[in-house]
């Protein structure tokens, strides 16, 4: 049969009408985390509700050509317990990626920051690494205001990431003065993975703050995970540190695991400054999105260390603790994550 012409005109011009050849995917996504803990301070005991970083956030992805795609990224902290929150007080970005890597401007985690989140098997519960690797006066997971970040290609299982911030603080700047950089090389074979980041942030009246960190991460089997954790900081509020931990974390089932890490911090410019922290924990998942836990932590202090268990940057309660004192956490928590996704 003989087709007309004008049925096949409307028929192409529909079809190239609707062909997605610039695709854009946008969603929503974020994280529900509460958990009711009994806080001990090491003098006094309370029954304490907690959001440990909450977060809801909004991405998109704009394939502008074929090797071209914008990101966007505004995520922001959510307080379940108190009922408030920050917009974009979390990762929020503008970004490129292609062929050529991944570039980025915005509000984000440092590469060095990411050494500690990749190695850490409590984080945001008590037992956070943090309390002993951000404590004592070190202040190395944050984010890089007013950042510009590189990420590599891979290649042959390394990452080259390099981060800077032409001024770390709020307002503008006409000096920099104040900038920052961060940086960090990446060995990662989905099995084994190495990291090895440095940070220095410039301060205009004051000696800069640098650190170095090192993580690794090894899948021995299906069942059991290892993770270890370095860290020396210098010109710090508490004085020049090293801090170490190693943790693992053992599936006994799909839904069931167990964890553990035990972290410590040595002496600064104090004598007996220095404290050890054990974290024990138990998971119980529920499919990709909904995971129950109970976990344990224990810090013990040195005579002039207040170190603490519950603290460190991602559960949400904090206690005060004195020099000397050891305290400890009890928690059960719930964890959901959530996510929708558009496109067209």
């Amino acid at each position: 049969m003989k087709k007309h012409p004008l049925l096949c005109s409307l028929s192409a011009t529909a079809a190239l009408l609707l062909a997605p050849v610039h695709a854009t995917e946008f969603g929503i996504y974020g994280r529900a985390h509460l958990s009711v803990d009994q806080l001990d301070n090491g003098n006094d005991s309370g029954l304490n509700i907690s959001s440990n970083s909450s977060r809801f956030g909004i991405k998109g992805a704009h394939q502008v050509q074929d090797n071209l795609k914008v990101l966007l990224q505004i995520e922001s902290l959510i307080r379940l317990d108190e009922g408030s929150g920050d917009w974009a007080s979390r990762n929020s970005f503008i970004g490129l990626q292609g062929d050529f890597g991944l570039v980025r401007a915005g509000f984000f985690d440092t590469p060095l920051k990411n050494v500690r989140s990749r190695t850490d098997l409590f984080a945001d519960q008590v037992g956070d690494a943090r309390n002993i690797v951000r404590g004592g006066g070190v202040d190395l997971d944050r984010r890089f205001r007013n950042g510009l970040h590189y990420q590599s290609p891979t290649m042959d299982n390394l990452t080259l990431d390099v981060h800077y911030s032409t001024h770390d603080r709020t307002g503008s700047t006409s000096d920099n003065k104040d900038d920052a950089i961060s940086s960090s090389v990446t060995f990662d074979n989905k099995a084994l993975m190495l990291i090895l980041a440095y940070e220095r942030r410039n301060r205009l009246d004051n000696s800069a703050l640098s650190g170095i960190r090192a993580g690794l991460s090894y899948q021995l089997n299906e069942q059991l995970r290892l993770n270890a954790f370095w860290q020396s900081s210098d010109n710090f509020a508490g004085g020049d540190r090293t801090a170490y931990g190693v943790g693992a974390a053992y599936r006994l089932s799909e839904a069931y695991s167990i964890k553990a890490q035990l972290y410590q911090a040595s002496s600064a410019d104090n004598d007996d400054s220095g404290a050890t922290m054990l974290a024990l924990g138990v998971d119980r998942r529920f499919g990709r999105n909904l995971t129950l836990y109970g976990a344990l932590a224990m810090t013990n202090n040195q005579q002039n260390a207040s170190f603490n268990a519950s603290a460190g940057g991602g559960h949400g309660k904090s206690l005060t603790i004195n020099t000397g004192q050891d305290p400890y956490a009890l928690s059960l928590g719930l964890i959901y994550n959530f996510s929708a996704n558009f496109s067209r």
